[in-house]
């Protein structure tokens, strides 16, 4: 049985590793799970950056979420929740996964630091930027709402870890409401809150 740590915390990122382990069944350390590891001296052992998440699995380092997740995924090939490395579906795998990192959760992230004061003080917001992000963001999930016309998942009609890295993602434009309109991609991410180890926290708006 391998020995994983996870530095964590909360709805961060962190979460896609969480819901793989969940999935995966296997046991691990919790570790973190405190804003002030942050930056620490710490944490920047683990990840250049200080930040989170970081897996530690039988005692190597590893960062990054869809990485980790992926990394998790292949211990427990039974499991099915990733293709095998070389193969078609693996390919797959990446094609979605890199879709949701490149081509949706950049605008989401940009808008949500010029929106909140976590990160840059208010007036080093620039707010005039967000609807060119949510337009970005828009485009990019009128392609998945089609998919999702056709399909209940991403690969092969069924759940993967693809699905984990996408759900965060599409659950973090749901902060905002830029998934309005999608009803295919809307009932997907509803199918994933169904699930038994689901991580996400739903966002709920006064009309909610």
């Amino acid at each position: 049985m391998p020995q994983i740590t996870l530095y964590e915390l909360g709805p961060t990122r962190s979460a896609r590793c969480r819901w793989t382990l969940l999935e995966a069944g296997l046991p691990y350390e919790s570790a973190g799970n405190d804003p002030k590891i942050l930056g620490s001296d710490e944490l920047r052992r683990l990840h250049p950056l200080g930040k989170l998440p970081v897996a530690v699995i039988d005692g190597r380092p590893l960062f990054e979420s869809a990485a980790i997740a992926a990394a998790i995924a292949d211990l427990v090939p039974e499991q099915q929740l990733i293709a095998p490395p070389g193969s078609w579906q693996r390919s797959l795998h990446d094609q979605w996964v890199l879709f949701a990192l490149t081509e949706l959760e950049p605008w989401v992230w940009t808008a949500e630091l010029n929106t909140l004061d976590f990160v840059f003080p208010v007036d080093q917001h620039v707010p005039a930027i967000i609807p060119q992000c949510r337009g970005l963001y828009r485009k990019s999930a009128a392609v998945l709402d089609r998919h999702f016309e056709q399909h209940d998942h991403l690969i092969e009609g069924r759940f993967s870890v693809a699905d984990i890295i996408l759900g965060y993602t599409l659950n973090f434009g749901d902060e905002f409401d830029w998934n309005a309109g999608f009803p295919a991609l809307q009932a997907y991410l509803e199918r994933l809150f169904e699930r038994e180890h689901c991580t996400l926290v739903r966002n709920l708006r006064p009309d909610q």
